[in-house]
């Protein structure tokens, strides 16, 4: 059994990444099913922003006021949502 995808056949259990990032199967009886990939973070720092690259398919946290940089923790700056709790293995080990 074969499945069409944007005027291309593909085998049955067959999988591809299509231009929009998104991994696609050849299912039967379904026919071609496809589900996003990438994980779009949700708990940054506030002074950061996602940056979805589709040419990778891949996101990363950069900094605003200048993008070229990615988001990293500094002593300047806090990780996380006010009330998240530290990790517990700081507490544990003292760190």
């Amino acid at each position: 059994a074969l499945c069409n995808y944007k005027e291309k056949q593909f085998f049955l259990g067959e999988s591809w990444l299509s231009t929009n990032c998104l991994l696609c199967t050849c299912l039967h009886p379904i026919g071609v099913g496809c589900c996003k990939i990438t994980q779009h973070p949700i708990d940054f720092p506030n002074w950061c922003k996602a940056h979805y690259n589709c040419q990778t398919c891949q996101i990363s946290v950069v900094q605003k006021a200048n993008p070229s940089l990615p988001c990293v923790k500094s002593m300047e700056h806090e990780w996380g949502s006010v009330g998240t709790p530290e990790l517990l293995s700081n507490k544990v080990l003292g760190m």
